[in-house]
């Protein structure tokens, strides 16, 4: 009698323990839920508020940091190359160090060749990149002794895509004629973690024409004409003093007519 009395008691224990459960169940998952509905409001705002972050090269500050570094530039090569004090190979001791400081030379040496890089072999490709940042000192170091600038003026900033600016200056010649020049400036965060940026550049418009382009097409139709061999030629001819940019076009156009 005992035992079937409790069996009922036993049963109902059983169902309310059951009951308990399945309510303590539905509380977790409904607190488990809230904490998903929480976390995927919070990671997509944190998502939207990344996506309509203003690029950094619309930044005030950021500009006229961009500015104030072409500027300290120009003044340092108007020093450096605007005098008849130096010789050339002092000349391009000080440009050298210009290039350095201020151009991103591997960027540059790498839009020059373009796609003739693929099919280039490894040593050609070494080659290349063993003479370009000797090249451009040769170049350039001949091509801005002989501009008579007397004065480089900043104006606006302009932001080029999420990262790029272009810094525009006014050139001045002794003649007081001036000439649109445009700083293609590439920042990047320091290398302290201090937040800070310093600024490379990446290419130079002159009147609207872009050097590095220029460059670019100039390798592309000496390639068309000898190939890799035939451009490494020519770079190291600059280097090592055997020609001259002048006459190396001069030769070149010859060749082509």
């Amino acid at each position: 009698m005992t035992m079937q009395h409790n069996a009922p008691r036993t049963a109902k224990t059983r169902t309310v323990a059951l009951a308990r459960q399945k309510k303590a169940n539905r509380i977790m998952m409904t607190a488990l839920s809230a904490v998903v509905l929480l976390t995927t409001l919070f990671w997509s705002q944190s998502l939207w508020a990344a996506d309509n972050k203003a690029p950094i090269n619309e930044d005030p500050a950021l500009q006229k940091q961009a500015a104030s570094f072409i500027q300290t530039l120009a003044d340092r090569a108007l020093t450096s190359l605007g005098t008849a004090e130096f010789s050339l190979t002092d000349q391009e001791v000080r440009f050298r160090e210009i290039l350095t400081d201020g151009f991103d030379v591997n960027y540059i040496g790498r839009i020059s060749l373009g796609r003739h890089k693929k099919a280039a072999s490894n040593d050609q490709v070494t080659a290349y990149q063993n003479l370009f940042p000797e090249y451009l000192v040769k170049v350039y170091t001949s091509r801005l002794t002989k501009l008579d600038t007397q004065e480089v003026r900043t104006g606006d900033v302009l932001p080029k895509g999420k990262i790029d600016m272009y810094v525009r200056t006014k050139v001045i010649n002794a003649d007081g004629k001036s000439y649109d020049v445009d700083w293609r400036v590439r920042p990047a965060p320091n290398a302290d973690n201090s937040g800070a940026y310093d600024f490379k550049i990446i290419d130079v418009k002159i009147e609207g024409i872009s050097m590095a382009r220029t460059q670019r097409d100039d390798f592309t139709a000496r390639i068309t004409e000898s190939g890799m061999t035939g451009l490494i030629a020519f770079m190291q001819a600059i280097v090592d003093g055997t020609a001259t940019p002048q006459t190396a076009k001069v030769e070149s156009e010859a060749t082509t007519n």
